[in-house]
């Protein structure tokens, strides 16, 4: 594989990595991957064998404690033994695990996409700087239910009975404009679902670039990035804040 999607990994502990991922490269394998086919978790567990056997999620997914999708790019934390994953799992479930994203979106007004319900938040563009809280439901939607749809506490019974059992929240905070005109978004959630930031951004009407499956500016790459994690240590209980793009590990 290319030198250039290969994965970094930027803080080691003795109970778990945190590694950044590059865009392009799948997370974990899926149940009926090719046994060769490469992605974060085997090309870590070629460094860190102990990361493949760890009883995860799924079977195949090794230490990995949430996954990224394809195309975005960023910090992943992955357990090196099966008790710290089960640490790091309560930790998620208690909502003590705090992870952070930078995003962009080049459209020049706002794009409400047809096939979302209406949309009941603050618009995260021209609220007068304030923190959006974006919370939903979510439905499997589309072609092999490979896409996703916001459901909200009184959509149709119908819907409902489709949906997640939990409200999944995202916390938009509008950074401005960029240097090339784009809006720039930073994105904070402690429970996630597929596809999360990038549905819950394209309902408030601001997909981001290169996101064709949510209505999104055409463009070679995502751009959505994972750049930060904090979380306390399974051990210590100490804070533990690593971030990918600057100096900031504690």
């Amino acid at each position: 594989m290319n030198d250039s999607i290969r994965a970094m990994v930027l803080y080691e502990d003795p109970s778990f990595l945190i590694v950044d991922k590059p865009a392009g490269l799948p997370t974990v394998p899926l149940k009926d991957s090719p046994p060769d086919e490469e992605t974060l978790l085997t090309q870590v567990g070629a460094s860190f064998p102990e990361v493949l056997t760890v009883n995860g999620r799924n079977s195949w997914e090794g230490g990995m404690t949430h996954r990224l999708d394809t195309p975005t790019s960023g910090l992943v934390v992955i357990a090196r033994s099966n008790e710290a994953y089960q640490r790091l799992l309560s930790t998620a479930q208690a909502g003590l695990f705090v992870k952070e994203y930078h995003a962009r979106c080049s459209a020049t007004e706002r794009v409400m996409h047809p096939s979302f319900p209406p949309y009941p938040y603050e618009d995260p563009v021209h609220c007068g700087g304030r923190e959006v809280a974006v919370g939903s439901l979510f439905r499997h939607w589309g072609e092999h239910r490979r896409a996703v749809r916001p459901v909200l506490s009184d959509s149709p019974r119908h819907i409902l009975e489709k949906s997640s059992a939990t409200w999944y929240l995202t916390r938009v905070f509008y950074g401005g404009m960029t240097l090339d005109g784009a809006h720039s978004f930073t994105c904070n959630l402690t429970a996630g679902f597929r596809h999360q930031v990038r549905a819950h951004l394209a309902w408030s009407g601001w997909p981001i670039d290169g996101d064709d499956t949510y209505g999104g500016m055409e463009g070679d790459t995502l751009a959505l990035r994972a750049v930060g994690v904090e979380f306390p240590h399974p051990y210590t209980s100490q804070i533990i804040e690593v971030w990918a793009d600057r100096q900031g590990v504690k």
